[in-house]
């Protein structure tokens, strides 16, 4: 069987005459070492696997019994420890320590995995993780990895709850904590019987009703915004989002659209997809309007604006309002609506919604069996668009359709 004990090497002094303090693993005879940070200055300050001698001798018996533990810890979650060399146990042992080397709270996890978003380019992602993690931290302060448990997170989501957290916010909030927690279980860093979400229910919140109606849209479409720069860019926007099948401002943003089509990898979730992550699609004439008044010398849509890209959305949105107050449209209009429209009129035409989800960017979801097997084709998309455009033009034509298919659903639940 394994066992860990600290020692020190009488024969590897450094080059200051010091001594450094390892971790033994011994299995069956065979010993190998683990490094500490902890030194001692001469071979008297050691004795009978303590450090002695020292003004500082229990402080740094308590650090290497902490070292001495985590690694003790670690070991109990390797099954038949006695099977390996202790060079094999030593690389199982400090994985952890390669991966996450000034680890020691849930916080610094947390943090750590924020600054690597950020270098993904998934600046929106981390900046709502880092808004997350403050939250966290006014209700839990620093939390120990050891102790990053259930009862952390039932205390997390009530004082959410008594500070009057939306359904919304409170489901956004634990499922960032979730995916942190997921991933420091994957990586060996928490360790816990119980998973900490085992009794805390992720809270649903109804969906906003972003998507525009079929007569307010043809009224954006139609009207004459020409005595406006602002609603005429913000009408733009929205309809070449819509156009192109919902996609998103930051990928309209990085496009090349010099040619027929359009290929692009969705910003929000290409760094973690893995099938499909390419959506591919052509160009219909109704976004070549559009594109053709914006597009700059690299093929990229030329903005006119020169400020951030989160100030560029609040810009878009603020055109949209005035929009929604010029043709009198009460629902609430955002750019995200173009996307929530496209999808809903194509669920309303019965386009298959691995199809929708190709046209938007999503994953296919493969734990549906049949979605194992097809793969969606841009020609699959691209009449789906077809589709899609031809309803905001001829409504009446699909009005049957629709309803026919409404009754149906209705029938069968």
């Amino acid at each position: 069987m394994a066992s860990l004990s600290p020692t020190i090497l009488t024969a590897k002094p450094t080059i200051e005459g010091k001594f450094a303090i390892f971790i033994r693993i011994s299995v069956k005879k065979l010993k190998a070492y683990i490094k500490t940070n902890y030194l001692i200055d001469d071979l008297s300050q050691w004795y009978n696997g303590k450090v002695v001698a020292r003004s500082d001798a229990a402080m740094m018996n308590k650090r290497i019994l902490f070292e001495l533990k985590k690694y003790e810890d670690r070991l109990r979650y390797i099954e038949n420890e006695d099977y390996y060399t202790p060079n094999q146990l030593k690389f199982m042992l400090t994985q952890e320590d390669r991966i996450a080397p000034n680890v020691i709270t849930f916080n610094d996890y947390f943090r750590q995995r924020i600054n690597e978003i950020k270098e993904e380019g998934r600046d929106g992602y981390a900046k709502m993780n880092t808004e997350t993690l403050r939250v966290f931290e006014l209700s839990e302060k620093e939390v120990p990895l050891p102790v990053m448990n259930h009862i952390i997170i039932e205390h997390f989501n009530n004082y959410m709850i008594k500070k009057g957290y939306s359904d919304g916010n409170r489901q956004l909030r634990l499922c960032h904590v979730k995916a942190r927690v997921n991933e420091a279980i994957k990586y060996g860093l928490l360790r816990s019987d119980v998973h900490p979400f085992a009794y805390t229910k992720l809270p649903k919140s109804d969906p906003k009703e972003l998507d525009i109606n079929i007569n307010d849209f043809r009224q954006i479409v139609s009207h004459d915004f020409s005595h406006s720069k602002r609603m005429t860019f913000g009408r733009d926007m929205l309809l070449l989002s819509f156009y192109l099948g919902g996609v998103n401002l930051a990928d309209i943003a990085e496009i090349n659209f010099s040619g027929t089509e359009i290929s692009y990898v969705r910003k929000k979730s290409g760094a973690h997809k893995k099938k499909n992550r390419i959506t591919c699609i052509s160009v219909p004439e109704e976004a070549r309007s559009i594109i053709s008044k914006y597009i700059g010398r690299n093929g990229m849509i030329d903005f006119g604006y020169k400020y951030t890209y989160e100030n560029l959305c609040r810009y878009i949105n603020s055109c949209l309002k005035l929009i929604a107050k010029e043709i009198g449209i009460n629902s609430n209009i955002s750019f995200y609506s173009a996307r929530k429209t496209f999808a809903q009129y194509a669920s309303e035409l019965a386009i298959p919604y691995p199809i929708i989800e190709y046209c938007l960017g999503h994953s296919i979801k493969t734990g549906i069996t049949i979605n194992s097997y097809i793969r969606i084709k841009p020609e699959q998309a691209n009449a789906a668009i077809k589709r899609v455009i031809e309803y905001t033009k001829n409504p009446e034509v699909f009005k049957e359709f629709i309803n026919f298919r409404a009754q149906m659903q209705i029938m069968m639940m």
